[in-house]
């Protein structure tokens, strides 16, 4: 005795030292986050407020590890004590327990994992008590006139019961329901005993228990009392026969008693034809009052209990239901298909043919098509304009633009080796354009300056040697830089007019190339050069003028006429449509661009084509990844629902399932859980 009341005192003072150190941990937090509000909010433009915010904000995560590190004991103690709850089968003080751990140690997954094993196996017996509960009111509704549905009924009451029981045997409604069940059973074996009774017996009986009824009914008491023996004689230990000869009994004993019962029993049964249930409760209840054991009024009350309570769990099952469908109509209206389906079903699991609820969940699948279809066709039209932004910026010679645009386009469409092999050339372009010109952006900018302006100052005193120093310097770090290689020309004419031709024509051949190659700004950049130079340089003029014509067509002038048929037969087959036709006007467009790289309308059509036929089937969207504040909460509120079904609060849990879902809309426990919720308020 002594140590067992030790052990009670000390768990009393490790009860109180949990509470209180939670009431001063949430003190000191919500102190923590005010401050934190204040600092970090109306004085963060100073550095002293800063560094007090990042104290503060350390302080504040640090705290949690301390509580732990200095109550080892404490969560040893509250681990224990859990245990021997569940050891006794008391599940919900088990996981009432185990939430107080979390309160101190919130990242504690041990503990999550036991508090999901001891849920599972509180909501199986949840379940069975349910369904046990269930089957008896069935099989009680169906005596005397269905014994063998009856029987059926009570088996499977009696099997969900054992179920629970074997789980929890301390639960009050287990202990009461138990007895409910053994004269439930007695009774059924009553009915069967009668069944078995000869025609001429059943015919006795029945004719007997009307004479006893008549008897009752015109007070002659005491002659009923012997109708009732004889019944009793006829069919042992039957129900009706006993409780119609202790009515006689009473009646006898104390007339004025009896008749006070029987005028509450009319009056109860008027109330109950009208659907008065809770006036008709309060006659009943009045006669068990004066007659403990009343079968009618008991019977009554049982039925009357059972009407409320529908009514009530209706009540319940519509404000849910009516929540589920709100929920849904939102989630349609943010395009969230899969949740308003989930949110659809769960109203039609509380109430069959809630509102439009079928309707709206026969038009998901169409509206998710019409959706997704909408949305591919965005997306395939900003692939095709951020592509033809970044071929027009790439024939213009604006390759910062056109790198920029073929990212955008491999962002959205990150396979499009199209817009890979276009990014390509503008980043080569981009490097060379970067040698030619070396801006302020450039890191070189501060060594080749003065070079520049050195080898022009040079150049303008006729000091044509040291100049040329200069402008190779500079060549040796960038050797396409222009205005060297313009300066190096003008020193070779200056000096040797012949060494100038021979170094102007291999300029001049090199854009000859370009221009063969279709590339038309790298030509046009060579002739370019040369031209500014010395303008009257054999056919440089007209090599200017052919290349800057060339670079801006971009259709098919000057194609030869197989490639226009090949064209024209592949467009015939693009605007036909289908998959097999885009496949095949996609191997038209390949050979033509293969032969004319640079022509932009069938770089665009490629595009396109390639484009649609990857996002033929419009890809899942991701999960947004969570942040750690909305994995806590989620954590929180998860745990929440948790306490709150332990306390048979369904309605409470649901509600904090909710948040869970609707900061991560894919956490199945939570979804899963709602479901069983709803198995039990649907009961």
């Amino acid at each position: 005795m002594k140590a067992h009341s030790q052990r009670q005192r000390r768990e009393i003072v490790t009860c109180f030292y949990v509470k209180v150190s939670l009431m001063i941990k949430c003190c000191i937090m919500n102190l923590i986050r005010n401050i934190k509000y204040i600092v970090l909010h109306e004085f963060y433009s100073t550095y002293r407020s800063v560094g007090v915010a990042i104290i503060i904000i350390i302080i504040s995560q640090l705290l949690t590890t301390v509580t732990i590190a200095q109550n080892p004991a404490m969560i040893a103690e509250i681990n224990k004590r859990a245990q021997e709850y569940y050891d006794k089968k008391e599940l919900s003080k088990a996981i009432i327990e185990r939430l107080k751990i979390l309160e101190i140690d919130p990242n504690n997954e041990e503990v999550q994992r036991k508090i999901e094993l001891v849920y599972e196996e509180k909501h199986k017996k949840d379940i069975s008590l349910q369904r046990a509960k269930l089957y008896y009111r069935l099989s009680r509704k169906m005596l005397p006139d269905n014994v063998k549905n009856a029987q059926d009924n009570s088996k499977m009451a009696i099997e969900n019961f054992i179920i629970a029981y074997r789980m929890d045997p301390n639960d009050p409604e287990l202990q009461v329901l138990r007895e409910d069940l053994k004269i439930l059973d007695n009774e059924i074996k009553l009915e069967l005993a009668k069944k078995r009774m000869s025609e001429e017996i059943k015919k006795k009986y029945y004719a007997l228990l009307e004479d006893a009824n008549k008897l009752m009914q015109e007070k002659k008491y005491e002659e009923a009392i012997e109708v009732w023996d004889e019944i009793l004689r006829l069919v042992p230990l039957d129900t009706v026969g006993m409780e119609g000869k202790r009515q006689a009994e009473l009646a006898i004993s104390n007339r004025l008693r009896y008749e006070k019962i029987m005028m509450l029993i009319a009056s109860g049964e008027e109330l109950f034809k009208q659907e008065k249930y809770i006036d008709s409760r309060n006659e009943f209840a009045e006669v068990l009052k004066l007659d403990a054991k009343n079968r009618i009024a008991k019977d009554y009350i049982s039925k009357i209990d059972d009407i409320l309570e529908e009514k009530r769990t209706y009540e319940q099952r519509r404000i849910q239901a009516e929540q589920f469908y709100i929920a849904g109509m939102n989630n349609l209206k943010s395009y969230e298909f899969d949740q308003a389906k989930d949110n659809f079903e769960n109203a039609l699991a509380l109430i069959d043919n809630y509102k439009d609820v079928r309707a709206q969940l026969e038009a998901i699948p169409r509206l998710k098509k019409e959706y997704e279809e909408q949305q591919r066709l965005l997306k395939l039209q900003k692939i095709d304009k951020t592509f033809q932004e970044g071929l027009i910026a790439l024939t213009d010679g604006r390759y910062r633009d056109a790198i920029a645009a073929f990212q955008a386009t491999l962002t959205l469409d990150p396979k499009n080796e199209l817009a890979k092999r276009y990014l390509s050339t503008a980043l080569d372009a981009m490097r060379v354009q970067e040698e030619e010109v070396v801006d302020e952006n450039n890191p070189y900018y501060s060594i080749v300056q003065p070079l520049i302006e050195s080898g022009k100052r040079l150049y303008n005193q006729g000091n044509y040697d040291e100049s040329r120093k200069q402008w190779q310097k500079i060549l040796n770090l960038f050797p396409q830089n222009r205005i060297a290689t313009e300066y190096l020309l003008r020193c070779d004419l200056a000096q040797n007019p012949e060494s100038f031709k021979k170094f102007a024509d291999n300029i001049v051949n090199e854009g000859k190339k370009y221009l063969a190659d279709k590339k038309f700004n790298e030509a046009y950049r060579k002739f370019e050069l040369i031209a500014s130079i010395d303008p009257r340089y054999p056919e440089i003029q007209n090599l200017l003028a052919l290349s800057k014509v060339e670079k801006r067509k971009i259709g098919f002038e000057g194609t030869d006429e197989d490639f226009r048929k090949r064209y024209n037969i592949a467009m015939q087959l693009y605007q036909q449509g289908g998959k097999n036709n885009l496949e095949k006007a996609l191997a038209e467009f390949r050979v033509i661009n293969n032969k004319y790289p640079d022509n932009i309308q069938v770089a665009i059509i490629i595009n396109k084509i390639e484009s649609q036929l990857r996002f033929e089937v419009t890809e899942e969207r991701e999960g947004k990844k969570l942040t750690p504040r909305q994995q806590e909460l989620v954590r929180e509120y998860y745990f929440k629902g948790i306490n709150y079904y332990s306390n048979n609060q369904f309605e409470l849990a649901i509600t904090e399932w909710r948040k869970v879902l609707a900061i991560d809309p894919n956490h199945e426990k939570a979804k899963n859980n709602i479901k069983k919720c709803l198995i039990l308020l649907g009961r």
